[in-house]
């Protein structure tokens, strides 16, 4: 089947991505094929390199790059109102120092992002929808580029804070424990980045405050589905979520508190987090919630990382993973899960001992990438720009006419 995405109508020289329900950049099927129709102004040096120009949106063409350059900027954001607690020999602060980066539209295509301290002009076409980015455990933050960096190409403002206490360099060592802050830790960076001023006021004047998302990767996955759905750490003001193989088996059915539209993404031969956990959460959310399952996908794959000659790459993931010990902070992470919702919020009935499974790798990271930068942009492009043909039909070809992929919605 053949999807086409067609993203805007031009205003003022200006590829402008909607709001929902704007009848100049909505999908439409015609003859069987979602498009869109795009038309210039004039001002060439505005529009975003193929404005004009039909584009069928196939599964290839959601996985690539869209119209849009991508650059990056990083800050250091402080959260004066909330501390970070004491961790193995860090005493605690009354502070959370929250370094990020910002990717973003960028007027003119290029091959790589420019330094951030370039401050490479963003592009005109505005506001555009703002996710934010939760990384896993002992990441350094750099798995991110590969979504943020393709979102940025299709009109997408993201942010990843390096938190505080579940950094691969964090003070006293990485801990899981400090996760049930990390929902707070988003909406405090996302609501900086829409306030940035000064010579920084062209990013923050180009964020849409009304469509915002969130997305993560394994305890970063967790990260999301909190700040989605748990009574008391949710977001209140975001519209959409995708949690990249979460680390979930132990949520209870008691923290999924309201609908929220979701896509949980997991590979079946994920060492780190099997796919029983994912499973589970996608059984417990509330309708809208959509699961792809990658069929001899892994953990390594969401983050580009594949291994010649090794069952799966996973398996050295695990030594890596095992080594900073994973398993410090798992009371207080127990504790904040349960905190003002109660013991159903916390099940570990049915988990297994991380990294205690040995899988065969049947899908490349390539592979892997290139499904899993689809299935979001889709996501993201119905949830907060009322494009539902791309994602209904992509999720069709998915569940018909991929073999490495199995979908499951409740709606």
């Amino acid at each position: 089947m053949t999807l086409g995405l067609w993203l805007g109508a031009a205003t003022g020289g200006c590829l402008e991505p909607a709001a929902p329900g704007d009848d100049g950049s909505s999908l439409r099927a015609e003859q069987g094929e979602a498009a869109l129709r795009s038309a210039g102004t004039g001002k060439e040096q505005c529009a975003p390199p193929g404005a004009g120009q039909e584009r069928a949106a196939t599964l290839e063409a959601l996985a690539e790059n869209g119209r849009y350059g991508f650059a990056t900027r990083d800050f250091v954001f402080v959260d004066a109102t909330r501390p970070t607690p004491e961790s193995g020999t860090f005493p605690g602060a009354p502070s959370r120092t929250l370094p990020a980066r910002v990717w973003y539209p960028a007027r003119h295509l290029t091959a790589a992002s420019p330094p951030p301290e370039e401050r490479v002009p963003v592009a005109c076409g505005g506001p555009f929808p703002l996710l934010a980015y939760a990384h896993g455990l002992s990441s350094l933050g750099d798995n991110a580029r590969f979504f943020a960096e393709h979102l940025a190409t299709h009109g997408y403002i993201t942010v990843e804070p390096l938190f505080p206490l579940s950094n691969g360099n964090a003070p006293g060592g990485p801990t899981i424990g400090d996760v049930p802050n990390q929902a707070a830790d988003l909406s405090f960076v996302m609501r900086r980045v829409a306030e940035l001023d000064g010579a920084d006021a062209d990013l923050g004047e180009a964020v849409d405050p009304e469509r915002r998302g969130l997305m993560g990767l394994s305890a970063g996955g967790l990260t999301v589905l909190l700040a989605a759905y748990h009574p008391v750490l949710k977001i209140g003001d975001i519209q959409s979520v995708v949690a990249m193989a979460p680390l979930s088996c132990f949520l209870g059915a008691a923290i999924y508190s309201r609908p929220l539209p979701a896509l949980i993404l997991a590979g079946t031969s994920d060492e780190l987090v099997p796919i029983p956990g994912p499973r589970k959460a996608f059984e417990n959310a509330p309708a809208p919630v959509t699961l792809v399952e990658l069929t001899g996908g892994t953990h390594s794959g969401f983050m580009g990382r594949e291994t010649p000659f090794v069952e799966n790459t996973d398996t050295l993931e695990c030594t890596r993973l095992l080594s900073t010990g994973p398993g410090r902070g798992g009371a207080a992470l127990a504790a904040g899960i349960i905190n003002g919702v109660g013991p159903g919020a916390f099940d570990p009935a049915g988990c297994t001992p991380l990294c205690s499974q040995r899988h065969p790798q049947a899908m490349g990271a390539t592979r892997q990438l290139k499904l899993a930068r689809a299935a979001t942009l889709a996501h993201f492009e119905e949830s907060l720009r009322g494009h539902e043909e791309v994602s209904h039909l992509l999720l069709r070809d998915l569940a018909n006419e991929v073999e490495d992929a199995h979908v499951l919605t409740k709606r």
